[in-house]
């Protein structure tokens, strides 16, 4: 009986390597290939109504709202939607996806943040936080133009100099 068990706990063994280089292996589920939050077996990003907020990782989500940012990273397109703008005495904010933590498994999910020290005109340096494609940029040195219905913005990404460029509508 022990010679049995050692013949099926090899060949669990040898089924289980043997699975590693095929993509089922390498996307887990089929529900991980849209990322499920918390899991690191996801291949891309989940859309931002997949994400709760205060799961592992998930800091916090701005998906419902009436907010569109569309972003041009390195030269890539992206449009991302249902975010907010809000006003709080003096400062403007925009807010747009999924604010992900470090602890966030798999592909981090789009984010649109800008910060600004006034509610109206043109800044320099304001904050400018941008996560599409799986990949978030600092933007360090950065200018927004903000009136009460949307903006622009622009900047160069902290570390590898990416060119940020965008537009939002509130």
């Amino acid at each position: 009986m022990t010679a049995f068990r050692t013949i099926a706990a090899l060949s669990a063994c040898a089924l289980a390597l043997g699975a590693c280089g095929r993509n089922e292996a390498k996307s887990g589920a089929s529900s991980a290939d849209s990322h499920a939050p918390g899991t690191t077996l996801a291949s891309a990003p989940g859309s931002c109504g997949s994400y709760a907020a205060g799961t592992p990782g998930v800091i916090r989500t701005f998906c419902t709202g009436a907010a569109v940012a569309k972003v041009n990273v390195g030269g890539t397109d992206y449009t991302v939607k249902g975010g907010t703008c809000e006003t709080q005495g003096p400062m403007f904010s925009l807010n747009i996806g999924v604010v992900a933590g470090p602890d966030l498994g798999g592909p981090k999910p789009d984010y649109v943040g800008l910060t600004t020290n006034g509610n109206t005109g043109h800044f320099d340096n304001a904050i400018l936080t941008v996560t599409l494609g799986g990949k978030g940029y600092a933007l360090t040195s950065s200018t927004a133009d903000i009136t009460p219905a949307g903006g622009t913005f622009q900047g160069t990404a902290f570390g590898d100099g990416t060119k940020v460029t965008g537009s939002f509508t509130c």
